[in-house]
């Protein structure tokens, strides 16, 4: 089959009378010619604008050398001291976040050992023995101290208990250190224990030394954890420009449901896990102080050590010790998702 192709523009056609007609119309066709340079005109006129863009940025970068290197030397590291640190959920959760730790104490040594293993951080021991004014200089101090003596679970004694004293120890650092941010973690009983006083207590004495104190009672199962956990926060403020303080505890963004079953990914007939605690492991499923126990597909089920690891937020997580120190450990730390918490609502709302 004959074909007919124009010149200017390169189209064909198999019909003589439609090429004519094609010639003859008013506008011309697009030279091909043209229109192959045109497009290359506007590719390579693309290209140099994006070379000089890059040049230009590229001399700015090199002009404000002098002045952006010192602004970055003088960013400054967040530093923290861990008391009572045991299997370190402050540290777990505040690595992630930048922060560095200074100063780790516990007076357990499998805790310190497994704090040493996976933090690499050799642990002091007695709080009492060490030396506030030898640390160096630091903006947060992390401190769970020891819980039984508030608990529902221990005999209630209060600062009356050896280990209630503990308190004072903490205010030992916060007198002479003078921390930046003071956060302190204890069980949900301590708010109502003795009346009330010994929580009035603490906020009291934080607040004779100038810190401007927050606090609220977080559930585990709200933010993701399916654990009945419940913990109480009290977080102090000194010396540093915090925004919005009253809604530090404004934790909206961070509330997630979840089930047991989704959680450790077996068929749990109960949908949130009982609060992991020290003693009364082993009991009968039925009995009060049962806490290891569940209902599997009808079948008698006991936590172990990794359902416990994550029933308390850790992963990748090495333990020394035997199972008996493993489970005291797992029973007296906090639960990681706190701890996240707490230092994302910090880097929000203080200026460190």
């Amino acid at each position: 089959m004959v074909k007919y192709s124009c010149e200017r523009c390169g189209k064909e056609f198999s019909q003589k009378s439609h090429y004519d007609s094609h010639n003859r119309r008013k506008t011309p066709c697009e030279n091909k010619t043209d229109k192959i340079k045109s497009l290359v005109d506007k590719a390579v006129e693309e290209k140099l604008k994006e070379l000089n863009t890059k040049l230009i940025i590229k001399n700015e970068e090199e002009v404000n050398t002098d002045v952006m290197e010192p602004q970055e030397n003088q960013r400054k590291e967040v530093k923290y001291i861990d008391l009572f640190c045991g299997m370190g959920s402050f540290h777990y959760s505040f690595q992630k976040l930048g922060f560095k730790c200074i100063m780790a104490s516990d007076i357990y040594g499998p805790a310190k050992e497994t704090y040493k293993k996976n933090y690499n951080i050799d642990v002091l021991g007695d709080i009492c023995d060490i030396e506030p004014s030898s640390i160096e200089p630091y903006d947060i101090l992390c401190a769970g101290f020891p819980c039984q003596p508030f608990s529902q679970a221990g005999h209630h004694k209060g600062f009356k208990d050896s280990r209630g004293t503990m308190f004072s120890q903490v205010m030992r650092f916060v007198r002479t250190n003078i921390p930046k941010i003071v956060i302190l973690e204890n069980v949900q009983a301590l708010l109502n224990h003795d009346k009330g006083k010994s929580f009035a207590k603490i906020k009291e004495e934080l607040e004779e030394e100038g810190y401007i104190v927050v606090y609220k009672v977080l559930k585990c199962s709200d933010y993701g954890i399916p654990q009945m956990r419940k913990r109480l926060f009290i977080v102090g403020f000194k010396n540093i420009e915090v925004n919005d303080l009253d809604n530090f505890f404004e934790l909206g963004e961070y509330v997630k449901n979840t089930t047991l079953s989704e959680y450790l990914g077996q068929n749990f007939k109960k949908d949130v896990a009982y609060t992991l605690r020290c003693g009364g492991k082993h009991s009968r499923i039925d009995d009060r102080h049962n806490w290891d126990g569940y209902w599997v597909d009808d079948k008698e089920y006991r936590l172990t050590i990794d359902d416990g690891l994550k029933l308390q937020g850790f992963y990748n997580y090495d333990f020394v010790g035997n199972l008996n120190e493993q489970w005291k450990m797992l029973g007296n730390t906090i639960p990681t998702i706190f701890t996240e918490i707490i230092g994302k609502q910090i880097i929000k709302h203080a200026s460190l």
